[in-house]
């Protein structure tokens, strides 16, 4: 096969470019790829340059994509290359706790001030649930069934699901991959409830090696209890207490639970290198230009002081 990588095993699959304004979904476009199948590695060297790892698209192919490339500084977001147009539209940082030292490293890189409103929020859920803080953690194949069943109940209601479907999801291939890291003690699942009642839960699977926030949703009528913010906290908690897991990753972008629980952070991208066809330039450029002024629309709503609420006007839609 033609331009075919041989430095390691990769991946063939569907890829889609999102096409998204601000909050709303638009619509994708379908890519065959052939994908570097590494996970998120704080080991990989940064680079201040992001080179083709092939001399050209394999036939058959539309993109060769390489993940999690860690990156010193930020490279052009387009650029042509002979044989290829490279795309890195996201190049953010991605966060991570490092869970290792056990409970008397839990929360030290915190602030006095954030651990003490942290823990304020934790106390005023207890409070609010009559003195009992009642929680639970999930990892065995039976346990993870009792959670996704009560999780997906909860997930039904949350803004995620119903906005955008991304909810916890109740298919079938979910559901067996669930039940296969369970059997390998490769996933966690938390519940916070008030009395009997989920109101908020956290899906963390460990697929190689390290725990990954995936999902997290609650009960849009407990919002002002902060949920899931206290949630995390019981869950980070016990991890460092567990000792099972060296590392959470929170994945890319900014959030402001990922910047207050996270210990480290490293700029990095998923960088694509498309087969420079009419349609394959045409899509690219036509992702850029809708990212550019979804990113403009959301610059003026925070001049105008309207993120905010439109964020919260469209959770309780």
């Amino acid at each position: 096969m033609t331009g075919a990588p041989v430095v390691h095993a990769w991946r063939s699959q569907t890829i889609r470019l999102r096409y998204s304004l601000s909050y709303a979904r638009l619509f994708e476009i379908s890519f065959k790829a052939l994908v570097d199948p590494r996970p998120f590695d704080l080991n990989r060297p940064l680079v201040s340059d992001a080179p083709p790892p092939v001399t050209e698209v394999p036939d058959g192919y539309d993109v060769v994509m390489e993940r999690f490339r860690l990156l010193a500084a930020e490279i052009p977001v387009i650029q042509r290359l002979p044989n290829f147009l490279r795309y890195a539209p996201r190049q953010t940082m991605h966060y991570y706790t490092d869970l290792r030292g056990g409970p008397a490293r839990a929360f030290q890189s915190m602030s006095s001030k954030t651990r003490s409103t942290l823990t304020r929020k934790v106390r005023k859920f207890k409070e609010f649930c009559g003195g009992e803080l009642k929680w639970a953690v999930y990892r065995t194949r039976q346990e993870m069934l009792t959670f996704h069943r009560l999780a997906t109940g909860l997930a039904r209601k949350t803004y995620q699901q119903r906005l955008f479907e991304s909810g916890l999801p109740e298919t079938e291939d979910f559901c067996a991959t669930m039940l296969k890291l369970a059997d390998c003690d490769a996933v966690r699942g938390f519940l916070l409830f008030h009395g009997e009642k989920p109101v908020a839960y956290l899906y963390t699977p460990a697929p190689d090696g390290f725990l990954v926030y995936e999902f997290l949703g609650y009960d849009p009528g407990y919002a002002s209890l902060s949920p899931g913010t206290v949630l995390h906290y019981l869950a980070l908690e016990s991890l460092y207490a567990e000792q099972r897991f060296s590392l959470y990753y929170w994945s890319d972008g900014y959030s402001q639970t990922k910047d207050v629980f996270s210990t480290g952070q490293v700029l990095g991208a998923d960088v694509y290198f498309f087969r420079p066809t009419l349609r394959n330039r045409l899509a690219v450029g036509l992702h850029y230009r809708t990212d550019r002024f979804s990113e403009w629309v959301g610059d003026l709503l925070n001049r105008l002081q309207l993120k905010h609420k439109v964020k919260m006007w469209l959770k309780k839609q």
